[in-house]
């Protein structure tokens, strides 16, 4: 069994009445407008607000490794001698 053999058909009535309600509306709800205007405004404020988001998110992520790291005692592993006496 496929999934498609437990779909069933739309009904004949959707069909008309969704072929009648496009015949019905003008032309100009039918399809986006080809430009939608523009608030580059708004843009940048949203720009903006994501920046800063993504700016106290991560920092807010390296103190809180630190911190952790700090209180856990946990320390960088000490730099090996080469194995060829250097």
């Amino acid at each position: 069994m496929t999934p498609d053999t437990h779909r069933s058909r739309p009904p004949l009535a959707f069909h008309a009445l969704a072929a009648a309600a496009l015949a019905w509306a003008p032309s100009g709800h039918a399809a986006p407008a080809a430009t939608p205007p523009a608030d580059t405004g708004v843009d940048l404020l949203l720009f903006l607000l994501a920046a800063l988001f993504w700016v106290v998110a991560h920092v807010w992520t390296l103190l809180v490794v630190w911190a952790e790291a700090r209180a856990s005692g946990v320390r960088a592993p000490a730099k090996k001698e080469a194995a060829h006496g250097r």
